[in-house]
């Protein structure tokens, strides 16, 4: 976006006083030649007066000034020697006018200029030498644009809410009546031309924006709709005489000067600043800082060609106090290699300047001002004590200030290393492990008096463990909504045995390989922790890690694993000295072409922090041993048969050597025609191995058969193939031994009748599953349900109820027969 800024300090002092002076002596000439001078008119020269005065574009576009006199003057305008033009109290008569298109005598004056005036300017006319006398006109309206109605008119022009028009007419006379009627009808404006007048000045401030008006003068037509310009101003209200006094201004139209106005309390002008407005994004008016003293302060925006003027709130400026930065924790430890943060507090400042080290004491500080930018009130800076030294040297491959930078969206700059430390590269020796003083300072220099000092102890740094852990082989550890330790026991799982297929996780713990690690992020430009933790792995690097099979046989050399971007991802844990490398069992290749086998691979993982570093004086490591095991799966039966009632929530048992965590299904298939199904559900592998689907069978009947297997995270069948039947829901076991047990109870009793009813048998089921057939008993007591469904609920013991006492009914007959 191009712009053009100008600013210009206020027209006070003498330039003010010259034009005071310069009015005064214009008025008081004019009374001492027996004329008087009024605002928005001319003086009266002879008995004439100006009755109106306007700048304006006439019908040719030369911008005009026509003066409306209250008479014809017989010794009109001899030429532009006899008149004086001001703009803005400075005479510019031999620039701004052009030539006399009306020199009075017909009663109207009109002075064509070489530009456009516009409206934010203050336009002054005298006639010096006119009708015997002079005559002056000051505050002449200076109109925006002007709208010149037609016989036949088909557009409307687009004015702005606020602007003043001019409505031109070359044929008006004071009859001349003007109308401006709203879209509708409704009529706004009843007036008339003044005499010896072309022009009508219209004020559209106190019209509606949004609404198209029509223009009638005599016969002729014309239209404008009214939009809002939406000026607006915006500006902190509350600031220090240490803070810049700004206004952001917007507006709907761009590319259009305006100018922008500062005032002290008592309505004197401080300052003036002249910006390209952007129809699109908000512009800053910028006038530095201001005194308390004169405050508050409202800053003034015009719109140059239409004179909207929009004005901001009172703007309170108060005097600064005293900045202070102070530190978080005043003592801060990290390993060396490792990036370090220190966190500063700022008050009643923005500014800071921090150090980092002692040239006498520690022979090395690094030093930058830090700005808090996004005005929370603290910066963190980050100190990567690996890269520490090697600007010093006047390595140009890293700058001093990837050694100390900031966090978030705050800023650092200057930033510089000092004393006698230097390193040639990465390899030569690191900073050592000891304690550095630190210090800060408001503002934005360095001070042999700082604010506050505080510690940096770097500890040596070490190779803490590395272990082995799994995790499901469509797993995506990157997902930022769930955290890298959010996942141990959901599905990641520490294990010596990993699946093939699945993934291998190498949870590595050492302290000192964060500087490494952002080295290649900030200043070599990888795009992610994968990417760098990749770049600085290798022989003579920073770090490396092997993946080795060694179950190899005699006379050979461990096989390593080819890892690269396609099957490798690392998440990393800096704070907790924490890096999970996870390798893709499925995408990975050992290096001699071999492939991974899943029966019993027998790896060797070794990560080492290289003696090229500068962080050791030899190689530093840690190893971690696993197996590699076939991807398998198994279900639980009993005597060779997986069995499930007939029945809902009927569960399917079974252990497998995928990771837990991994979604699995069980598949039930029926091999019945008659009762076709196939059943899948779902089931997570637990942390032991074994896991447990649930599927509602209640649809099917009991003695059916059905194949039963075990489905992999992407449905590839584990080839179970087990046996299965669908047995009868236990609960009608539970039926038929409560049907015999009130049966023996009834068979007690004596025989004589009583009011106790009979329960009713009920089949029975065999150890098979089938269902027995009633017998001549059960049919004599009126038993005939052979349905495999067990009968239950309120329905059934009402039914036995009736049976018992029909039973009943029956021995008392034949007891008295």
């Amino acid at each position: 976006m191009w712009t053009d800024r100008t600013t210009t300090e206020s027209r006070t002092g003498a330039t003010e006083k010259l034009r005071s002076v310069l009015l005064s002596a214009l008025l008081l000439m004019s009374v001492v030649a027996g004329t008087v001078a009024v605002s928005g008119t001319a003086a009266a020269a002879s008995n004439v007066s100006v009755e109106q005065a306007v700048e304006y574009s006439d019908a040719s576009g030369a911008s005009t000034v026509e003066l409306a006199l209250s008479r014809s003057v017989t010794n009109g305008l001899d030429g532009t020697g006899e008149l004086e033009v001001y703009l803005d109290g400075d005479d510019v008569s031999g620039t701004l006018v052009d030539s006399i298109e009306a020199d009075g005598t017909g009663g109207r004056v009109a002075i064509d200029l070489t530009e456009d005036v516009t409206p934010d300017r203050n336009l002054t006319v005298t006639l010096t030498d006119f009708g015997s006398d002079a005559v002056t006109a000051t505050d002449i309206d200076v109109t925006s644009q002007t709208i010149t109605p037609a016989s036949s008119s088909d557009s409307d022009v687009n004015v702005y809410h606020g602007e003043v028009i001019a409505i031109e007419d070359i044929d008006a006379d004071p009859d001349s009546d003007l109308l401006v009627e709203a879209d509708g009808g409704s009529v706004v404006l009843d007036g008339s031309y003044a005499d010896n007048s072309q022009v009508y000045v219209l004020d559209t401030d106190d019209l509606d924006a949004g609404q198209r008006y029509d223009i009638t003068a005599g016969s002729d037509t014309a239209g404008f709709r009214l939009s809002d310009l939406d000026l607006t101003i915006e500006a902190d209200t509350n600031i220090t005489d240490e803070d810049s006094v700004t206004a952001d201004v917007t507006s709907v139209r761009g590319g259009t000067a305006a100018t922008a106005t500062l005032s002290a309390s008592d309505g004197d002008e401080v300052a003036t600043a002249v910006e390209i407005l952007d129809g699109t994004e908000s512009v800053e008016f910028d006038f530095g800082s201001q005194s308390a003293d004169d405050g508050p302060y409202t800053v003034s925006v015009t719109d140059n060609q239409t004179g909207v003027t929009v004005t901001s709130d009172d703007i309170s400026v108060s005097e600064a106090q005293e900045g202070e930065v102070r530190f978080e924790n005043s003592v801060v430890s990290d390993e060396r290699g490792d990036v370090v943060s220190v966190t500063y507090r700022f008050e009643n400042t923005d500014d800071g300047y921090v150090v980092i080290g002692d040239e006498s004491e520690e022979n090395y500080a690094v030093s930058g001002q830090i700005t808090d930018d996004d005005g929370d009130g603290e910066v963190t800076v980050l100190f990567n004590s690996y890269l520490a030294g090697v600007p010093n040297s006047g390595n140009a491959s890293i700058s001093a200030s990837d050694v100390l930078s900031v966090s978030g969206d705050d800023e650092i700059s200057g930033v510089s290393e000092s004393g006698s430390f230097a390193r040639d590269d990465l390899t030569a020796e690191a900073l050592e492990a000891a304690s550095y003083e630190m210090n800060a300072t408001a503002g934005t220099s360095r001070s042999d008096d700082p604010d506050t000092t505080g510690t940096l102890r770097l500890e040596t740094r070490s190779t803490e463990r590395v272990q082995s852990w799994v995790a499901p082989k469509d797993a995506d550890l990157t997902d930022e909504d769930i955290g890298i330790h959010d996942r141990v026991g959901a599905n990641l799982t520490q294990s010596s045995e990993v699946a093939d297929g699945d993934i291998v996780v190498h949870r590595i713990t050492a302290t000192g390989i964060e500087g490494a690690l952002d080295y290649r992020s900030d200043v070599e430009g990888a795009g992610d922790t994968t990417a760098a933790f990749l770049q600085a792995t290798g022989d003579g690097d920073a770090f490396n890690i092997w993946v080795n099979r060694t179950n190899v046989g005699a006379n050979a050399d461990a096989d390593p694993l080819r890892l690269n971007d396609s099957n490798v991802v690392v998440v990393d844990d800096p704070d907790n000295d924490t890096y999970f490398v996870a390798v893709e069992l499925a995408s990975a290749n050992y290096q001699s072409g071999t492939p991974i086998r899943g029966d019993d691979d027998e790896v060797t993982t070794t990560f080492v922090v290289s003696d090229a570093t500068g962080l050791t004086d030899e190689d530093d490591s840690g190893t971690a041993n696993y197996t590699i095991t076939e991807r398998d799966a198994g279900l639980d039966a009993t005597d060779g048969l997986v069995t499930v009632e007939a029945a809902a929530n009927q569960s399917v048992s079974g252990t497998t050597t995928i990771a837990p965590g991994s979604e699995v299904e069980v598949s039930l298939d029926s091999e019945s025609e008659a009762n076709p199904f196939i059943r899948r559900p779902a089931a997570t592998v637990a942390s032991n191995g074994t896991f447990t689907a649930t599927a509602d069978m209640s649809e099917y009947a009991a003695g059916v058969n059905f194949t039963a297997d075990v489905l992999d995270v992407d449905s590839d069948s584990f080839a179970v193939d087990g046996d299965g039947r669908i047995v009868t829901a236990a609960v009608e076991n539970d039926a038929a031994e409560s049907s015999n047990a009130s049966a023996s109870s009834s068979e007690a009793t004596t025989e004589e009748p009583t009011d106790r009813p009979t329960e009713a048998p009920t089949p029975t089921e065999s150890s098979d599953g089938a269902v027995a057939a009633p017998t001549e008993a059960q049919t004599a007591t009126g038993s005939t349900d052979t349905g495999t469904t067990a009968a239950s609920g309120p329905g059934f013991t009402a039914a036995v109820a009736l049976v018992a006492l029909v039973a009943a009914a029956l021995l008392a007959v034949r007891h008295d027969t």
